[in-house]
This record gives structure tokens, C-alpha cells and sequence, in this order.
């Protein structure tokens, strides 16, 4: 297919620009509600009179809650329409946001938190949008576009979160995101056209039961791990709650006819690499967000590592890496064109793999930590750009929506490991009593990192290619690749 066409069901009724222009400026303020609460955080907990421990359940509980509504939703997108669900996650949202803003109450804040939830599903749900109407390069490039308002968003969130909640009663500055979300409420409803495909099938309730309650109990292990350590029981009890039903949802799923997710699909050659691929850059992506923070911050004159920068500083490298992200997303397209998507991939974990080998061994030199910082920035962005692409390219016509969803979760389900390994590990490097963690703990997680995206690099290898664009399959197509050698690109 040429890189610029379009399906022929498009038309001239519905022009590209517009398609993807109306999207990027919702995932553009998908990116600002997700970084406009951070810099709040103590003035919620001062506003609603509870402690800065009760206060991480703010970003908890929609963690939580995305876990279990975005696979539900992009399925019932896939099945209904992804406009619709767009349009029915967009409300909640709204619903939320107006909660948190207007009901100065903790436990309605979190009720709050929980309808915001579904802002996790929007991407993928934008992304089912723009494959159904515009595939080829072109299609890739939308995707580019929509990931990096996604990571612009959040770092223009941050930045104005920060400078309302300074000038601004709480009240008016919670009440900013409303209105964002508003605007998007209006272009949803009355612009963004809807998907073609649809897979009109007999909806697993308890399949979606299941997914849930596996969702649930593993997010909420890793986090008590991440807070309690591995030692105790109280982790392991929900880990093991998850696993057993992981274990009943694959049985179930594969002996009934109109499974939830597609278990011989998502297993299939054509999507494994890149599902465990996201797995594992999740754990670095979410994984090391804090750990970064407070390595820059720790006094290197005291501790023996560090550059004691304050919060100023430390956001400026936040903004640095999340530019670069933005560009690496921008560019993914542009470079899969000469190199492949798979090449796109493999030069990401690899650049990746290599900026965590440079802090690792160099990490007491600025200006390798700036060089660090920017690659993985880089990096990330190339992998938040292709992986749905390819996700989107090789997965079934009829569930591109599920498909992409199963991307977001499973880079979720990463980084709540990692967050829950990592916490254990700079502990481990941790006296008692002592304020910092040795630099060995930083040194031991960035080897863990790299090592994750080395392991990426190999399964990335079993990605065939021939050419430079890949196609939607068929359901039939991606099951025989199961006892096949793979479809090429």
C-alpha cells in the first residue's frame, strides 16, 4: 500500500488533517490532566485535611481503575464503536474532574478519581479511530502526533499546575481541568468521526470479570510491595489472589467461542515480541521516574552521589527528557520509512540500553547523566511512538481497539513491578536509620534496566520484516501464525 493512501471507505467526506488534528488535541489534554494534579499534591491534601500518605491514593486509584476499564472499554469499542466509548470515557472524566474539583471531601475525591480512569483508554481508542480511516506511513505519523501531545500535554500540565496552584485559590485551580475537559467533551461529540470495523460479538461478562479482578489484585500487591516490601504477607496474598485469576481468565478464554481478549491472538507471533517489549520498557518508563528524582537530588558532597539540584532544577530535566520524547514519537515514522519499524525498535531499546549502562558507570559526571537523560528521552519517545503502531499494524481489523488497550496495560503492569522491585532493591542498599540509599542501589537498578531492554532487543529479533509497512491481519491470519512462521512486513 502506498504510504499516503487512505481506505477507500474514507472518502472525501472526512479530510486527514482534521481526523488527526481534533485527536491530538484531545490526547493533548489527556497528557495536561495527567500532569496538571502533580505539582498540587500538597495543597489537595491540605485542601481536603488528610495526610501526604492518603494523598498517593490520589494517583492510585485512577492507576487502579485504568487498569480494569481499559481493556473493557477498548473491547467494547471494538464492538460498538470507538467514538462511542471515546465519548463515554471523555464524560467520565469530565464527571471526575468536577468531583475533585467542586466536592471537598476525600472519599468523593477518590469516587472521583476512579471515573477519571478511563483517560488511560483514550489513546487507544484515537488510535482504532485513525487505523480504521488512515493506515501506511500516514497512519503511522498520526499515531507519532497523538503520542507526542500525549507527552507534551503532560509536561504543559505540569508547568501550569505548578503556576496556578501558587497563584490561585485550590478550588479555582482544580476547576482548570473541567474546563479543558469540557472543550474536548464538545469537539468529541460534534467533530471526531467514528471507526468502520466492528466485531458485533456476544460480550464475555466473565472474562471481563476476571481481567478485572486479576488487574486489581496484582496493581495492588506491587504496590503494597513497593510500600511494605516483599517480607510481608499481606503482598503476596494479593499477588497470589492475581495470578490464580490470571490462570482461570487464560482457561476461560481459551474454551469459549467470543473470548474478552483473544488468548491464541495476543499469543501469536505476529503480536508477542511487542506486548513483551511494552511490558519491559514499562518497567523502565514507570519504574525509575522517582528514582531519577531523587538520585538528582540527593547531596553528592554527603552521600557520594548526586548534584543536590532543587525541585527548579529537577524540573527542568523532567521538561528536557519529555521534549525529547515528544520528538522521538514525532520522528518514529520518518525513520521507520528507511530502517523499518522493527528497526525503529531495536534502535530504541538499544540506544536505551545504553544510556543506562552510562549512568551506571558514569553516573558521577553531569554531563554523562545529561547525555543519559537525553538518549533514554529519545528512546521513549521512539517506543511510545511504534509499539502501538505496530501493535495497531499486526493485530486483527476488528479488534484493533483491544489490542492496542492490552499495549497500555501491559506497559502499566511493568512499571507497578518495577516500582515494587526497585523499591525493594534500593532498600536492600539502604542502612537502618540512614536518610540515603548507597549508590550501589541506583547502580543495581539501571543495570536491571539495561538489562530489560537487551532482553527486548532479542525478542525484537523475532519480528519479521520485509519492506518497511506492515498490514492489518485477519483473526484467521494472526491464529495461524501460531503454528507458522510469522507474516512479514
Amino acid at each position: 500500500m502506498n504510504a499516503s493512501n487512505t481506505t477507500p471507505q474514507q472518502g472525501a467526506a472526512v479530510k486527514v488533517g482534521a481526523v488527526v488534528g481534533f485527536l491530538i488535541f484531545v490526547e493533548l489534554t489527556s497528557g495536561f490532566i495527567q500532569g496538571y494534579y502533580l505539582p498540587l499534591f500538597g495543597s489537595i491534601a491540605q485542601h481536603l485535611g488528610v495526610s501526604d500518605a492518603d494523598i498517593t491514593w490520589f494517583n492510585t486509584i485512577q492507576t487502579l481503575a485504568a487498569a480494569v476499564c481499559v481493556p473493557i472499554l477498548a473491547k467494547l469499542g471494538d464492538m460498538f464503536g470507538h467514538r462511542r466509548m471515546l465519548r463515554i470515557g471523555i464524560i467520565s472524566v469530565f464527571i471526575g474532574v468536577l468531583i475533585t474539583a467542586f466536592v471537598p471531601s476525600y472519599p468523593a475525591v477518590l469516587a472521583g478519581r476512579l471515573l477519571v480512569g478511563p483517560l488511560a483508554v483514550w489513546l487507544p481508542l484515537e488510535i482504532a479511530i485513525i487505523h480504521s480511516r488512515i493506515q501506511g506511513e500516514t497512519g503511522r505519523k498520526a499515531i507519532g502526533f497523538l503520542v507526542s501531545a500525549l507527552t507534551g500535554g503532560a509536561v504543559l500540565g505540569s508547568i501550569v499546575g505548578g503556576l496556578f496552584g501558587s497563584r490561585l485559590p485550590i478550588v479555582i485551580a482544580l476547576a482548570v481541568p473541567a474546563i479543558i475537559v469540557l472543550l474536548c467533551v464538545i469537539v468529541v461529540f460534534t467533530v471526531v468521526p467514528d471507526s468502520f470495523e466492528r466485531n458485533p460479538v456476544k460480550i464475555d461478562w466473565l472474562g471481563f470479570i476476571l481481567l478485572a479482578v486479576s488487574m486489581l489484585a496484582l496493581l495492588f500487591g506491587m504496590r503494597l510491595a513497593q510500600a511494605e516490601g516483599f517480607a510481608s504477607l499481606t503482598p503476596w496474598a494479593c499477588l497470589v489472589v492475581g495470578f490464580v485469576a490470571v490462570a482461570v481468565f487464560v482457561w476461560w478464554e481459551l474454551r469459549i467461542p467470543n473470548p474478552a481478549i483473544n488468548i491464541r491472538v495476543v499469543t501469536s507471533r505476529a503480536l508477542w515480541p511487542a506486548y513483551a517489549t511494552s511490558f519491559l520498557f514499562g518497567m523502565a518508563l514507570f519504574g525509575t521516574q522517582t528514582i531519577t528524582t531523587t538520585f538528582l537530588a540527593a547531596p553528592g558532597a554527603e552521600v557520594g552521589y548526586g548534584f543536590g539540584f532543587k525541585t527548579s532544577v529537577i524540573g527542568l530535566f523532567t521538561a528536557g527528557s519529555a521534549l525529547c520524547a515528544v520528538i522521538g514519537a514525532a520522528i518514529f515514522a520518518n525513520l521507520a520509512r528507511v530502517i523499518t519499524i522493527r528497526g525503529v525498535l531495536l534502535l530504541a531499546v538499544s540506544v536505551a540500553a545504553v544510556g543506562n549502562i552510562m549512568l551506571a558507570v558514569g553516573h558521577t559526571s553531569l554531563a554523562v547523566v545529561i547525555v543519559s537523560i537525553v538518549a533514554s528521552g529519545l528512546a521513549g519517545g521512539l517506543l511510545l511512538g511504534a509499539l502501538p503502531a505496530l501493535v495497531a499494524e499486526r493485530s486483527p481489523r476488528s479488534e484493533t481497539g483491544i489490542a492496542t488497550g492490552l499495549y497500555n496495560t501491559l506497559k502499566t503492569l511493568g512499571g507497578a513491578l518495577a516500582g515494587a522491585v526497585f523499591a525493594v532493591v534500593l532498600s536492600a542498599f539502604t542502612a537502618p536509620g540512614a536518610a540515603y540509599t548507597s549508590a550501589g542501589g541506583y547502580v543495581s537498578v539501571w543495570i536491571i534496566c539495561a538489562a530489560g531492554f537487551a532482553i527486548a532487543a532479542l525478542i525484537l529479533l523475532l519480528v519479521r520484516v520485509q519492506g518497511t509497512q506492515t498490514m492489518a491481519l485477519s483473526v484467521q491470519d494472526a491464529e495461524t501464525e501460531i503454528n507458522t512462521e510469522g507474516v512479514t512486513e
